[in-house]
């Protein structure tokens, strides 16, 4: 992939993408597959904002089980087969384990029948896959087990778990490049750190955006005949909405310099609705290992004014007083945090059936052109990493027929991605892949890119990560430096720790 704003505002596209998310990404990949001219700009860097920054489990819909949605857990046991079998480096199966307690929905007979019911309604999970990514049937686990595979495992009132396979995300980042890679191969053409000024009209439908580059400065104007804007929470203020604070949730989770368990777990949190007023209070708290560190999460709450490094802070010590109640044998503290990382999630909002201040279930897709407004501009605001690809498949439909074009099939659910490099490449050949290759144009673009490599090199500095960056950018001595304190010292880089939290 390389960058090239000329090239882009060069050209006439089918389609302009507005976002370089998982979203974007994966509308990009299809709507290329398909024979559209597709260009995709990005305000900041690919995956950077709350794709990049996901607890890393693929779910695969039990809990809709509780709920009696079956469509919805069928969809979610599709997507998470398919993320399996196109991206086999990047998505891997993942062994989940949840207390069961009492004689209720969570005692051992509810929790055995929760199981037996899943692996029958996913009986066909594993059409496809090669045996290393096939995921074995639920079954209950003995108590001794449970504290093998999980130390601190909460013995209190526990009579042993329930063990179920999902699938996690080695590197979400390196899930939106390889769409993006794959798209590139397809003739789209996408830029990071170009950001969409306003959108360009005539006769009341799209002409195409009118943007900025964040690099070299310079305006620029890429024509289209279609645009999505799938942006994340700054989707409804490019599509002419009043931001509006409220229709958002802050989702904050935390990395803990120590790997404390074998198998991902699930625990309920003791806190109430007054103290988690967008999820309602005994939410499960997922600590997800990754190699040497875990992942803790999630923790949820309405903006309410405060600044993003204020709920950082606020949270940061919220979740981990949260599993230390959960979990007491952890005997965890601030210094055990090793980075933070978060995003915004939409709410219902009253868009949606059930309480407001609650996540949103379900995907926004929008076309503007319905009742009078602008024509073949669409939006989307995802809700779930999971089904991502099959969003998109939806959005692409809905822009193949605004184009007046042939339907033609999605193809997305059979192609194997381009993960790109293995591990086994070298750091400096690592650094020079991902600004020759993947358009890193910043130490945190490049931090990005090798975050697999970091997290298994814990010898690697940042310091030389910088080095190596600043001769391939032909960064000055000071540059290099402004880079490297430009890193917000509150959300770590990746491999690397940030101070202690408070």
């Amino acid at each position: 992939m390389i960058r090239d704003l000329r090239r882009l505002a060069g050209a006439t596209h089918d389609l302009i993408v507005v976002g370089g998310g998982l979203h974007g990404a994966c509308i990009a990949w299809d709507a290329s597959l398909r024979g559209l001219r597709v260009a995709l700009i990005e305000r900041d860097d690919f995956g950077a904002a709350t794709s990049g920054n996901s607890l890393r489990i693929v779910h695969g819909g039990l809990r809709y089980l509780a709920r009696g949605d079956l469509r919805r857990m069928r969809e979610s046991i599709r997507e998470r087969s398919t993320l399996l079998r196109i991206a086999p480096t990047l998505v891997q199966p993942l062994p989940v384990l949840v207390p069961t307690s009492g004689m209720g929905t969570h005692g051992r007979v509810a929790m055995a029948a929760a199981l037996r019911l899943n692996d029958a309604f996913s009986h066909d999970r594993n059409q496809g896959l090669d045996p290393a990514h096939r995921l074995a049937d639920g079954r209950l686990v003995p108590l001794d087990e449970c504290r093998s595979l999980f130390p601190a495992f909460p013995s209190a009132g526990a009579t042993g778990g329930a063990l179920w396979h999902d699938a996690r995300l080695t590197h979400p980042e390196g899930l939106t490049l390889a769409l993006l890679r794959s798209a590139a191969q397809q003739g789209a053409l996408v830029a990071n750190h170009c950001a969409m000024d306003r959108i360009l009209t005539a006769g009341g439908a799209i002409e195409g955006v009118a943007a900025t580059d964040r690099l070299q400065g310079g305006r620029v104007e890429i024509r289209g005949r279609a645009v999505v804007v799938a942006a994340g929470p700054w989707t409804p203020a490019l599509c002419g909405a009043e931001p509006s604070g409220g229709s958002y949730a802050f989702a904050l989770n935390l990395e803990l310099g120590r790997r404390l368990a074998e198998v991902a777990v699930g625990v309920r949190a003791l806190t109430g609705a007054a103290d988690d007023p967008v999820i309602g209070g005994r939410r499960f708290l997922f600590l997800n290992p990754q190699g040497r560190t875990t992942l803790l999460g999630t923790w949820y709450a309405p903006a309410e004014g405060r600044s993003e490094t204020e709920l950082v802070a606020l949270g940061g010590a919220a979740l981990l007083e949260e599993v230390r109640a959960a979990c007491p044998a952890l005997d965890l503290d601030g210094a055990d945090v090793v980075g933070y990382q978060w995003g915004w999630l939409p709410l219902k909002a009253g868009r949606e059936p059930g309480r407001p201040t609650a996540l949103a279930d379900r995907p926004r897709v929008m076309d503007h052109g319905e009742a009078g407004g602008i024509r073949r501009m669409f939006s989307v605001e995802g809700v779930k990493f999971t089904t991502a690809r099959r969003v998109a498949e939806q959005v692409t439909d809905r822009v193949v027929a605004a184009l007046g074009r042939p339907p033609e099939r999605c193809r997305t659910a059979e192609i194997l991605l381009d993960a790109g490099e293995a591990l086994d490449a070298g750091l400096e050949a690592s650094v020079r892949r991902a600004i020759r290759e993947e358009m890193a144009a910043r130490l945190p673009d490049v931090l990005r890119r090798l975050e697999p490599r970091l997290r298994e090199d814990q010898g690697t500095t940042l310091e030389t990560v910088a080095r190596l960056a600043a001769v391939e950018l032909g960064w000055t001595e000071h540059r290099k430096e402004v880079e490297i304190q430009a890193l917000t010292r509150v959300a770590g880089s990746p491999g690397f720790a940030p101070e202690p939290a408070a």
